[in-house]
Protein backbone atom coordinates (compact mmCIF):
# COMPACT_ATOMS: atom_id res chain seq x y z
CA UNK A 1 0.00 0.00 0.00
CA UNK A 2 2.61 2.74 1.28
CA UNK A 3 4.76 1.67 -1.94
CA UNK A 4 1.60 1.71 -4.39
CA UNK A 5 1.44 5.70 -2.88
CA UNK A 6 5.19 6.41 -3.37
CA UNK A 7 4.34 5.17 -7.20
CA UNK A 8 1.43 7.45 -7.38
CA UNK A 9 2.67 10.99 -6.15
CA UNK A 10 6.08 9.97 -8.63
CA UNK A 11 3.27 9.75 -11.68
CA UNK A 12 1.78 12.78 -10.41
CA UNK A 13 4.92 15.08 -10.18
CA UNK A 14 5.97 13.28 -13.58
CA UNK A 15 2.73 14.53 -14.96
CA UNK A 16 2.58 18.13 -13.99
CA UNK A 17 6.75 18.31 -15.13
CA UNK A 18 5.16 16.94 -18.22
CA UNK A 19 2.39 19.64 -18.99
CA UNK A 20 4.58 22.48 -17.91
CA UNK A 21 8.00 21.14 -20.24
CA UNK A 22 5.32 21.21 -22.76
CA UNK A 23 4.48 24.61 -21.92
CA UNK A 24 8.34 25.79 -21.74
CA UNK A 25 8.87 24.12 -24.65
CA UNK A 26 6.30 25.39 -27.24
CA UNK A 27 7.11 29.38 -25.55
CA UNK A 28 10.69 29.19 -26.12
CA UNK A 29 9.99 27.02 -29.82
CA UNK A 30 7.88 29.52 -30.41
CA UNK A 31 9.87 32.94 -29.23
CA UNK A 32 12.79 30.99 -31.72
CA UNK A 33 10.67 31.01 -34.54
CA UNK A 34 10.18 34.82 -34.08
CA UNK A 35 13.82 35.50 -33.75
CA UNK A 36 14.53 33.16 -36.09
CA UNK A 37 17.24 31.44 -33.56
CA UNK A 38 17.44 27.89 -35.58
CA UNK A 39 18.44 29.50 -38.85
CA UNK A 40 20.65 32.16 -36.83
CA UNK A 41 22.46 29.12 -35.34
CA UNK A 42 22.94 27.44 -38.85
CA UNK A 43 24.78 30.86 -40.00
CA UNK A 44 27.07 31.08 -37.36
CA UNK A 45 27.78 27.50 -37.87
CA UNK A 46 28.50 27.84 -41.73
CA UNK A 47 30.58 30.84 -40.49
CA UNK A 48 32.45 28.96 -38.91
CA UNK A 49 33.52 26.89 -41.53
CA UNK A 50 33.59 28.85 -44.37
CA UNK A 51 34.56 32.15 -42.91
CA UNK A 52 38.54 33.61 -42.99
CA UNK A 53 38.91 36.89 -42.75
CA UNK A 54 37.97 38.06 -46.02
CA UNK A 55 34.82 35.95 -45.72
CA UNK A 56 34.82 35.02 -49.76
CA UNK A 57 33.07 31.84 -49.61
CA UNK A 58 30.52 32.34 -46.95
CA UNK A 59 28.81 35.45 -48.34
CA UNK A 60 28.60 34.21 -51.63
CA UNK A 61 27.02 31.07 -50.36
CA UNK A 62 24.10 32.69 -48.65
CA UNK A 63 23.76 34.90 -51.93
CA UNK A 64 23.74 31.55 -54.25
CA UNK A 65 20.13 30.95 -55.62
CA UNK A 66 19.48 27.88 -53.61
CA UNK A 67 20.40 28.66 -50.12
CA UNK A 68 17.50 32.11 -51.10
CA UNK A 69 15.18 29.28 -52.21
CA UNK A 70 15.27 27.74 -48.72
CA UNK A 71 15.52 30.79 -46.88
CA UNK A 72 12.06 31.98 -45.72
CA UNK A 73 9.73 35.30 -47.21
CA UNK A 74 11.73 35.17 -50.48
CA UNK A 75 15.22 35.63 -49.21
CA UNK A 76 14.47 38.04 -46.33
CA UNK A 77 14.67 35.34 -43.57
CA UNK A 78 17.59 32.53 -42.80
CA UNK A 79 16.85 28.73 -43.57
CA UNK A 80 16.82 27.13 -40.50
CA UNK A 81 17.97 23.82 -42.26
CA UNK A 82 20.26 22.80 -45.26
CA UNK A 83 20.21 19.15 -46.79
CA UNK A 84 23.76 17.99 -46.79
CA UNK A 85 23.90 17.14 -50.42
CA UNK A 86 22.66 20.92 -50.94
CA UNK A 87 25.53 22.21 -49.44
CA UNK A 88 28.31 20.06 -51.17
CA UNK A 89 26.55 21.12 -54.04
CA UNK A 90 26.62 25.37 -53.67
CA UNK A 91 30.08 24.78 -52.76
CA UNK A 92 31.21 22.90 -55.84
CA UNK A 93 29.38 25.31 -57.58
CA UNK A 94 30.76 28.48 -55.85
CA UNK A 95 34.76 26.67 -56.22
CA UNK A 96 34.04 25.98 -60.06
CA UNK A 97 32.71 29.76 -60.97
CA UNK A 98 30.87 28.40 -63.84
CA UNK A 99 33.76 26.56 -65.49
CA UNK A 100 33.64 23.13 -66.99
CA UNK A 101 33.27 20.52 -64.28
CA UNK A 102 36.94 18.92 -63.98
CA UNK A 103 38.16 18.47 -60.89
CA UNK A 104 41.37 20.47 -61.55
CA UNK A 105 38.90 23.41 -61.91
CA UNK A 106 38.28 23.14 -58.35
CA UNK A 107 41.35 22.28 -57.07
CA UNK A 108 42.56 25.50 -59.04
CA UNK A 109 40.22 27.24 -57.21
CA UNK A 110 40.60 26.58 -54.17
CA UNK A 111 44.62 27.37 -54.57
CA UNK A 112 42.83 30.93 -55.37
CA UNK A 113 41.58 30.70 -51.53
CA UNK A 114 43.27 33.58 -49.03
CA UNK A 115 44.83 31.47 -46.99
CA UNK A 116 43.24 30.59 -43.48
CA UNK A 117 41.58 26.76 -42.30
CA UNK A 118 38.89 26.63 -44.81
CA UNK A 119 41.45 26.75 -47.46
CA UNK A 120 43.72 24.25 -45.75
CA UNK A 121 40.31 22.04 -45.00
CA UNK A 122 39.22 22.39 -48.40
CA UNK A 123 42.95 20.80 -50.03
CA UNK A 124 43.06 18.82 -47.81
CA UNK A 125 39.37 16.86 -48.86
CA UNK A 126 40.74 17.60 -52.49
CA UNK A 127 43.59 15.82 -51.89
CA UNK A 128 41.64 12.49 -50.65
CA UNK A 129 39.42 12.66 -53.18
CA UNK A 130 42.11 11.60 -55.65
CA UNK A 131 40.31 13.59 -58.70
CA UNK A 132 36.95 12.12 -57.77
CA UNK A 133 34.37 14.52 -57.64
CA UNK A 134 31.59 12.28 -55.99
CA UNK A 135 33.93 11.43 -53.18
CA UNK A 136 35.19 15.22 -52.47
CA UNK A 137 31.44 16.17 -52.21
CA UNK A 138 31.39 13.26 -49.58
CA UNK A 139 34.10 14.59 -47.61
CA UNK A 140 32.08 18.17 -47.89
CA UNK A 141 29.27 16.40 -46.99
CA UNK A 142 30.41 14.49 -43.49
CA UNK A 143 32.73 18.05 -42.30
CA UNK A 144 29.18 19.59 -42.84
CA UNK A 145 27.46 17.00 -40.93
CA UNK A 146 29.74 17.06 -37.83
CA UNK A 147 29.52 20.85 -37.64
CA UNK A 148 25.79 20.53 -37.91
CA UNK A 149 26.10 18.48 -34.85
CA UNK A 150 28.30 20.76 -33.32
CA UNK A 151 25.74 23.44 -33.79
CA UNK A 152 22.95 21.40 -32.53
CA UNK A 153 24.92 21.09 -29.16
CA UNK A 154 25.48 24.64 -29.12
CA UNK A 155 21.85 24.92 -30.03
CA UNK A 156 20.40 22.63 -26.95
CA UNK A 157 23.11 24.24 -24.61
CA UNK A 158 20.97 27.60 -25.22
CA UNK A 159 17.59 26.20 -25.47
CA UNK A 160 18.38 24.06 -21.93
CA UNK A 161 19.60 28.00 -20.37
CA UNK A 162 16.38 29.47 -21.83
CA UNK A 163 14.26 26.31 -20.28
CA UNK A 164 15.65 27.19 -17.09
CA UNK A 165 14.86 30.60 -17.21
CA UNK A 166 10.96 30.08 -18.65
CA UNK A 167 10.93 27.14 -16.37
CA UNK A 168 11.05 29.47 -13.62
CA UNK A 169 8.99 32.12 -14.50
CA UNK A 170 6.16 29.45 -15.36
CA UNK A 171 6.44 28.17 -12.02
CA UNK A 172 6.26 31.80 -10.52
CA UNK A 173 3.23 31.99 -12.21
CA UNK A 174 1.51 29.44 -11.33
CA UNK A 175 3.06 28.07 -8.30
CA UNK A 176 4.12 25.18 -9.46
CA UNK A 177 6.21 24.56 -5.93
CA UNK A 178 7.56 20.30 -6.11
CA UNK A 179 7.96 20.21 -2.84
CA UNK A 180 3.98 21.50 -2.06
CA UNK A 181 2.73 19.65 -5.02
CA UNK A 182 4.37 16.29 -3.53
CA UNK A 183 2.91 17.08 -0.07
CA UNK A 184 -0.53 17.59 -1.78
CA UNK A 185 -0.42 14.59 -3.51
CA UNK A 186 0.96 12.36 -0.29
CA UNK A 187 -1.60 13.45 2.13
CA UNK A 188 -4.89 13.95 0.05
CA UNK A 189 -5.84 10.57 -1.96
CA UNK A 190 -8.48 11.72 -4.00
CA UNK A 191 -6.34 14.87 -5.43
CA UNK A 192 -4.07 11.61 -5.91
CA UNK A 193 -6.43 9.64 -7.58
CA UNK A 194 -7.76 12.43 -9.75
CA UNK A 195 -3.95 13.27 -11.11
CA UNK A 196 -3.46 9.83 -11.92
CA UNK A 197 -6.89 10.16 -14.05
CA UNK A 198 -5.52 12.89 -15.69
CA UNK A 199 -2.37 11.22 -16.24
CA UNK A 200 -3.82 8.23 -18.21
CA UNK A 201 -6.30 10.15 -20.18
CA UNK A 202 -3.40 12.46 -21.45
CA UNK A 203 -1.49 9.64 -22.51
CA UNK A 204 -4.38 7.87 -24.34
CA UNK A 205 -5.08 11.80 -26.53
CA UNK A 206 -1.50 12.44 -27.63
CA UNK A 207 1.13 10.88 -28.89
CA UNK A 208 5.04 11.92 -28.08
CA UNK A 209 5.21 15.78 -28.00
CA UNK A 210 9.08 16.12 -28.99
CA UNK A 211 9.86 19.70 -30.28
CA UNK A 212 9.35 19.71 -34.19
CA UNK A 213 8.65 22.03 -37.11
CA UNK A 214 5.24 23.72 -36.57
CA UNK A 215 3.80 27.12 -37.41
CA UNK A 216 3.64 30.08 -35.45
CA UNK A 217 -0.02 29.77 -35.35
CA UNK A 218 0.01 26.13 -34.30
CA UNK A 219 2.43 27.15 -31.55
CA UNK A 220 -0.21 29.63 -30.14
CA UNK A 221 -2.74 27.23 -30.29
CA UNK A 222 -0.78 24.65 -28.34
CA UNK A 223 -0.07 26.92 -25.73
CA UNK A 224 -3.68 28.03 -25.41
CA UNK A 225 -4.87 24.29 -25.23
CA UNK A 226 -1.52 23.57 -22.76
CA UNK A 227 -3.23 26.15 -20.12
CA UNK A 228 -7.04 26.10 -20.96
CA UNK A 229 -7.08 22.52 -20.50
CA UNK A 230 -4.23 20.28 -19.21
CA UNK A 231 -2.74 22.59 -16.87
CA UNK A 232 -5.98 24.33 -15.42
CA UNK A 233 -7.22 20.86 -14.82
CA UNK A 234 -4.31 19.60 -12.85
CA UNK A 235 -3.88 22.83 -11.00
CA UNK A 236 -7.32 23.11 -9.80
CA UNK A 237 -6.89 19.27 -8.28
CA UNK A 238 -3.69 20.19 -7.00
CA UNK A 239 -4.32 23.44 -5.68
CA UNK A 240 -1.45 25.16 -7.83
CA UNK A 241 -2.00 28.79 -8.14
CA UNK A 242 -1.97 32.25 -5.63
CA UNK A 243 -5.33 31.22 -4.14
CA UNK A 244 -4.73 27.91 -2.08
CA UNK A 245 -3.86 28.04 1.60
CA UNK A 246 -0.38 27.52 2.98
CA UNK A 247 0.40 23.62 3.22
CA UNK A 248 -0.32 22.39 6.11
CA UNK A 249 3.19 22.51 8.15
CA UNK A 250 3.81 26.44 7.17
CA UNK A 251 0.10 26.77 8.87
CA UNK A 252 1.72 24.59 11.53
CA UNK A 253 4.94 26.83 12.31
CA UNK A 254 2.89 29.82 11.48
CA UNK A 255 1.90 29.33 15.36
CA UNK A 256 5.10 28.68 16.86
CA UNK A 257 7.28 31.23 14.70
CA UNK A 258 4.52 34.17 14.10
CA UNK A 259 6.98 36.71 13.41
CA UNK A 260 9.07 34.17 10.63
CA UNK A 261 6.75 32.29 9.16
CA UNK A 262 6.54 34.03 5.74
CA UNK A 263 10.02 34.09 5.44
CA UNK A 264 10.30 30.35 5.75
CA UNK A 265 7.02 30.04 3.56
CA UNK A 266 9.03 32.13 0.55
CA UNK A 267 12.34 30.36 0.57
CA UNK A 268 10.03 26.87 1.17
CA UNK A 269 8.48 27.94 -1.82
CA UNK A 270 11.53 29.65 -3.82
CA UNK A 271 13.31 26.22 -3.23
CA UNK A 272 10.29 24.11 -4.83
CA UNK A 273 9.90 26.67 -8.01
CA UNK A 274 13.65 25.99 -8.60
CA UNK A 275 13.01 22.24 -8.67
CA UNK A 276 10.78 22.57 -11.05
CA UNK A 277 12.61 24.85 -13.16
CA UNK A 278 15.52 22.37 -13.46
CA UNK A 279 12.59 19.60 -13.99
CA UNK A 280 11.55 21.59 -16.75
CA UNK A 281 14.94 21.94 -18.72
CA UNK A 282 14.86 17.93 -18.75
CA UNK A 283 12.66 18.20 -21.65
CA UNK A 284 8.68 17.37 -22.43
CA UNK A 285 10.39 14.25 -24.28
CA UNK A 286 12.09 12.68 -21.15
CA UNK A 287 8.79 13.12 -18.90
CA UNK A 288 6.63 12.01 -21.89
CA UNK A 289 8.58 8.64 -21.95
CA UNK A 290 9.42 8.61 -18.06
CA UNK A 291 5.20 8.79 -17.39
CA UNK A 292 4.62 5.80 -20.22
CA UNK A 293 7.26 3.93 -17.68
CA UNK A 294 6.16 4.48 -14.71
CA UNK A 295 2.66 4.06 -15.40
CA UNK A 296 3.32 0.43 -17.18
CA UNK A 297 5.24 -0.36 -13.44
CA UNK A 298 2.06 0.81 -11.93
CA UNK A 299 -0.34 -1.13 -14.03
CA UNK A 300 1.71 -4.46 -13.67
CA UNK A 301 1.99 -4.11 -10.24
CA UNK A 302 -1.94 -3.55 -9.75
CA UNK A 303 -3.51 -6.95 -8.46
CA UNK A 304 -6.19 -8.68 -10.40
CA UNK A 305 -9.92 -7.63 -8.72
CA UNK A 306 -11.33 -10.87 -7.46
CA UNK A 307 -14.36 -12.48 -8.73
Amino acid sequence: MFGSVILEVVIGLIFIFLLLSLLATTVSELAMNLLYSRGKNLQLALQTMLDDEQEVLCTKFFDHPLIQKLSRKGGKELPSYIRNEYFSTVLVELLRGGADERFETIEAAIADLPDGKTKEVLKTFARNANGNLTDFKKNLENWYQHTMDQATGWYKANLRKVLFGLGLVISIVFNADTLRIAERLSLDPAARQQTIALAYDFLEKREDSAARDTTLTQLQQKIQTLVEEDITSASSVLGMGWNDAPPAHIRFFSKLLPDRVWWYYVLYSMLGWIITAFAITLGAPFWFDLLKKVTNIRASGEKPTEK
